[in-house]
């Protein structure tokens, strides 16, 4: 059983010490930090599961005690299992913007950046960097609302 909240604190350490200016590795950071939002969005998502639901995702071949599906590397797809969330954002358009900026970094999604080999200029990882800070804060502060 994956335990989504654990993997986010790891990734998210594992994100910051690829930003830091001494060992700075650009793609690694932008993928790991999809990750770590990813791995955000699905702990938020398990915990609005109703008490007594296995936290696990409901396939063919399980039932957990809900319906939800995993929506794989794909924030869309998370915010649509998560309603609440959804329509918060709709109210915050800038937030709108920092999901798009983290899950697809120079126009490519963050799963496919383990395969890039050009580090991204200045100016594209500043601004991927700020949106994913600005990201992951606004989200935790979320997770303590919701």
């Amino acid at each position: 059983m994956e335990d989504y909240q654990a993997a986010f604190m790891q990734r998210h350490l594992d994100t910051e010490i690829l930003c830091r200016k001494e060992s700075e590795r650009r793609v690694a950071a932008m993928h790991f930090g999809g990750v770590t939002i990813e791995c955000l969005l699905k702990a938020m998502i398990f915990a609005t599961l109703p008490k007594g639901a296995t936290q696990e995702w409901k396939t063919d071949s399980t039932n957990p005690g809900h319906t939800i599906t995993n929506p794989g590397h794909s924030y869309i797809e998370a915010l649509n299992r998560h309603n609440r969330l959804k329509s918060r954002i709709v109210h915050f358009p800038e937030v709108r913007k920092w999901l798009n900026e983290v899950e697809n970094p120079n126009s490519q999604n963050f799963i496919d950046m383990r395969y890039c080999g050009l580090e991204p200029d200045d100016e594209s990882y500043k601004r991927w960097l700020k949106a994913y800070q600005n990201l992951k804060g606004w989200l935790q502060k979320q997770a303590t609302q919701l």
